[in-house]
C-alpha cells in the first residue's frame, strides 16, 4: 500500500465522509502524504489540516472540470494557495455552474420517478457541499434503486443515460493557468478513465503540455497494470511527472485511501516538483 495518496474526495462535494474523518482514516491507513481534491472546491482543507495535527501532510488540491473535444476532462491542482483570488474567483464561477447542472439532474430524475430529487439529494449531502453526480448516485442508490452507488451511476447518470447533463466547462488551458496562479501543478487526472482512444489519449496529452500540464495521473486503483506501464511510458514520452491517487469517495473492497497506488519504480514522481519542496516528502 502507498503511503502517499494525492486526489480524494469529502463530503464537501462527492465523497462519503467529512475532511477530519478522510484525514483520520488516512491516519489509521498510515499514510505520510493526503492531497484533499474536491470537485472544483477547496472549503474541506482547513477541516482538514486542522484534524492532521502533526501527524500527515495535507496537499490543497482541487479536481477542477474542464472541456476538451467535448469531453469531460478532470485538472487535479496540488500544492495550492487556496487564499488566491484568482483560484477563489475560478472555484465561484465553478460553483455557480455546478448548481445548475445539479438542478438540471434533478428534473431529470424526477421524470424518472424520483420525486424531489435534488431538494432529497441535498439535504443528505454536508452544508454548503457541492452536489455533484456523486451525491445523486449516494441518493439513488439509499433508495435501493441500484445495487451499488457506481451502479446508480452507470445507470442513471453517465453519458448517454437517462439524467446526463451536459455541462461546457472551461477549457483545460484556463484551469491550468488558474492552477500555476496558485503556485500548484497541474495533473491530468485518471486518463484511462476517459473513452478516448489510444490516438485521442495521445493529443489530449499534447494539448495538456500545450498548456503547461506538468504531470498525469500514473498510479490508481482498479487499475490493470498494463496500463500503468502504458501511463509511465507516457510520462517519459511528453516528459511529464508521474502521480498517484485513489480518487477515494468512501469506503469500499476495491477503492481506498493508498490502495494500490504504488508508482512504477523507474517513475519520476510529481513531489519532485518544485512546488512539493515543504511537504516532506520521502527523496
Amino acid at each position: 500500500m502507498s503511503s502517499i495518496d494525492l486526489h480524494c474526495h469529502t463530503s464537501m462535494s462527492d465523497g462519503a465522509l467529512r475532511p477530519a474523518e478522510v484525514v483520520s482514516r488516512a491516519i489509521e491507513r498510515n499514510l505520510s502524504h493526503l492531497a484533499i481534491t474536491d470537485h472544483d472546491c477547496i472549503s474541506g482543507i482547513e477541516e482538514a489540516k486542522m484534524t492532521a495535527d502533526g501527524k500527515i501532510e495535507i496537499i490543497p488540491g482541487s479536481e477542477l472540470s474542464t472541456t476538451f473535444n467535448n469531453t469531460q476532462i478532470h485538472i487535479v491542482g496540488l500544492f495550492l494557495d487556496c487564499s488566491c483570488q484568482k483560484l477563489q474567483d475560478f472555484i465561484k464561477g465553478q460553483f455557480e455552474k455546478r448548481i445548475q447542472r445539479a438542478v438540471r439532474i434533478g428534473e431529470k430524475l424526477e421524470k424518472a420517478g424520483f420525486a424531489n430529487a435534488y431538494e432529497r439529494t441535498k439535504a443528505q449531502a454536508t452544508e454548503g457541499a457541492i452536489i455533484t453526480r456523486g451525491n445523486y448516485a449516494r441518493f439513488i442508490y439509499s433508495l435501493g434503486k441500484a445495487s451499488s452507488v457506481d451502479d446508480a451511476f452507470n445507470y442513471y447518470l453517465k453519458k448517454g443515460r437517462p439524467a446526463y447533463v451536459n455541462t461546457i466547462w472551461p477549457d483545460i488551458r484556463e484551469a491550468v493557468e488558474v492552477i500555476h496562479e496558485a503556485g500548484g501543478v497541474a495533473v491530468l487526472a485518471h486518463p484511462r478513465r476517459y473513452t478516448l482512444t489510444n490516438t485521442k489519449l495521445r493529443s489530449l496529452l499534447e494539448y495538456f503540455k500545450q498548456c503547461g500540464g506538468e504531470s498525469i495521473e500514473v498510479a490508481s486503483c482498479q487499475q490493470r497494470p498494463c496500463d500503468r506501464e502504458y501511463l509511465n511510458s507516457l510520462c517519459e514520452k511528453y516528459g511529464f511527472l508521474a502521480s498517484c491517487g485513489s480518487d477515494f469517495h468512501y469506503i469500499g473492497t476495491w477503492r481506498d485511501l493508498g490502495l494500490h497506488i504504488d508508482l512504477p519504480q523507474n517513475a519520476n514522481p510529481v513531489w519532485l516538483a518544485p512546488q512539493a519542496k515543504d511537504y516532506h516528502f520521502p527523496l
